[in-house]
């Protein structure tokens, strides 16, 4: 019996950590965003005129819509594949719980 609460504690301590690795994807993936937004408003006040056609402005610019897109892509992945392996350990301790052959107490 304490066999399969040791497995159901160390399926739920492994969930808790990926759970935080989700919320870590998720704040970066804003982070990403707001680079990918920053330097596409770059690039547009740049090309459109709006500040002082400078070739290091545009290139900042540039390198932040690039960083942004690639860095949210990143995080994209890595919370799909986290979330995958999350369900994947909850159907894992569903079965064992199952196993256990539990029982329902009556009421009084």
């Amino acid at each position: 019996m304490t066999d399969f609460h040791r497995q159901i504690a160390d399926l739920e301590d492994e969930i808790d950590a990926l759970t935080d690795v989700v919320e870590r994807c998720r704040k970066s993936m804003i982070v990403a965003r707001g680079a990918l937004v920053a330097g596409g408003l770059t690039v547009g006040a740049v090309l459109l005129g709006l500040v002082r056609p400078d070739p290091i402005v545009l290139i900042v610019g540039i390198a932040t819509t690039l960083a942004g897109i690639g860095f949210y892509g990143s995080s994209k992945g890595t919370l799909d594949e986290t979330s995958g392996r999350i369900r994947a350990l909850d159907a894992q301790r569903a079965e064992i719980i199952d196993e256990m052959d539990l029982r329902t107490a009556p009421l009084q």
